[in-house]
C-alpha cells in the first residue's frame, strides 16, 4: 500500500512540476512577445507621421524610409515672363540608409492667357558641396505640364540622385537653374531662372 501511495505521490509531483514549467515558459513567451511589441511600437514612433519637417526626421517613402540630412521649409518664389515658380520645400535625405537624394517640391503658374512652354522638371541643380546634376531623375520625378494653356497651375516634385552620402552631408545651399519660358514660336518670354535656396543641416 505504501509503495502504491509513494508511486502516486511521485506521479502527482511530476505532473505539478511539468505544469509549473509550462506556466513559466508561457510567461517567458508572453514577456518576449510584449517586449517585441514594445520595440516595434517604439520603432513606429520614430517615423514622422507629418512627413519631413526637420533634420533627423525619418519618414516613409515608396519602398521604405528616408532620413533627413538637410532641409528648407521656406518658400521661394520667382517670376520670369508670364511664369511663376515657387519652391515649396527642399529635402536632402538618404533612402533606406543607402541612396542619397534631394527632393525639390515645386509649384508653377501661368499668369497669362497665352500658351506658354516651361520645363521646371529639366532644371539643373548644383550644391554647396560642389556637385552638379544636369537633370532630375526621370524615374522618380513627377511630370510637369510643359505646355501651359492659359492661366493654369501645376505642382510636383523633382528628384536628384547622388552617388555618395558625402555629396549632401553638411549641405548649406543648392542652386536651381531652369530655362526661360517660351511661346509657340520658341521665342523666349523671360530670362533663365537661377535660384539659391539655403538649407538647415
Amino acid at each position: 500500500m505504501f509503495k502504491k501511495l509513494g508511486t502516486l505521490l511521485l506521479i502527482t509531483s511530476l505532473i505539478l512540476l511539468a505544469a509549473c514549467k509550462n506556466s513559466e515558459e508561457s510567461s517567458t513567451s508572453s514577456e518576449d512577445t510584449n517586449s517585441a511589441t514594445d520595440t516595434n511600437a517604439s520603432e513606429s514612433q520614430d517615423i514622422s507621421v507629418n512627413g519631413p519637417e526637420k533634420v533627423g526626421d525619418v519618414y516613409e517613402i515608396d519602398g521604405g524610409t528616408a532620413k533627413v540630412m538637410a532641409i528648407s521649409n521656406k518658400e521661394t518664389t520667382a517670376k520670369t515672363g508670364p511664369m511663376q515658380l515657387t519652391v515649396k520645400q527642399v529635402i536632402a535625405a538618404v533612402a533606406n540608409e543607402q541612396t542619397p537624394f534631394i527632393e525639390v517640391q515645386l509649384e508653377t503658374k501661368n499668369t497669362s492667357d497665352k500658351v506658354v512652354y516651361f520645363g521646371p522638371d529639366n532644371a539643373k541643380l548644383a550644391t554647396s558641396t560642389g556637385v552638379q546634376i544636369n537633370e532630375p531623375s526621370s524615374d522618380e520625378s513627377d511630370d510637369f505640364l510643359g505646355e501651359y494653356v492659359g492661366k493654369v497651375n501645376d505642382s510636383g516634385s523633382i528628384f536628384y540622385i547622388f552617388d555618395n552620402e558625402e555629396d549632401i552631408k553638411d549641405l548649406d545651399s543648392i542652386r536651381l537653374r531652369t530655362s526661360a519660358p517660351s511661346d509657340e514660336d520658341a521665342n523666349a518670354l523671360g530670362d533663365d531662372l537661377d535660384l539659391k535656396i539655403n538649407l538647415e543641416h
